[in-house]
């Protein structure tokens, strides 16, 4: 009897798992950006914990983004600077995931900062974030490969910036 409820409770804490619930989590990403005139596709890769993220976009610039809780600084190798910017004012994946509530259709929704977020998950990991920004430009992140819970080196979360790069603070 013991062995059975154990069991049953082994499994429902499996079937009742937030998908988007993560140590780690990596994966390459497609980002389409619709304004009212015009559309970008960015492509690269992104590992996230739970208290910092990277985002390395590859195309059509590169560009690579770290988040930590108090900061956010983008670095952009075409332009040869670096902009430094407090975190209330970017928003940040790791609260997103956290915030986001499962909705009657399965999909889950949060709200950050005024903007709201519709998650979509698949093999128990987010596979799509979309939004419609302060701006009214609509965003879609699709992820690919997305690999949850496996080691990252946490070097890989602090910025390089060249000493010949400009830095802007905000």
């Amino acid at each position: 009897m013991k062995k059975s409820v154990f069991a049953l409770a082994f499994c429902a804490s499996f079937s009742l798992a937030n998908p988007l619930e993560f140590d780690t989590l990596s994966a390459n990403f497609t980002q389409s950006v619709q304004s009212e005139d015009a559309k970008i596709n960015y492509t690269g890769d992104f590992s996230a914990t739970k208290e910092h993220a990277v985002w390395h976009y590859t195309s059509p610039t590169k560009k690579n983004i770290f988040f930590s809780f108090t900061k956010v600084t983008v670095i952009e190798p075409d332009l040869e600077q670096a902009i430094i910017t407090n975190i209330k004012e970017t928003p940040n994946l790791v609260a997103i995931l956290s915030g986001a509530k499962q909705n009657k259709s399965g999909a889950y929704e949060a709200e950050l900062d005024g903007v709201k977020y519709f998650i979509t998950t698949q093999n128990d990991a987010p596979n799509q974030i979309s939004y419609t920004d302060k701006l009214d430009n609509k965003v879609v992140i699709n992820l690919q490969s997305v690999r949850k819970n496996e080691k990252i080196d946490e070097k890989i979360f602090a910025p390089n910036i060249p000493n010949h790069y400009d830095i802007i603070t905000q």
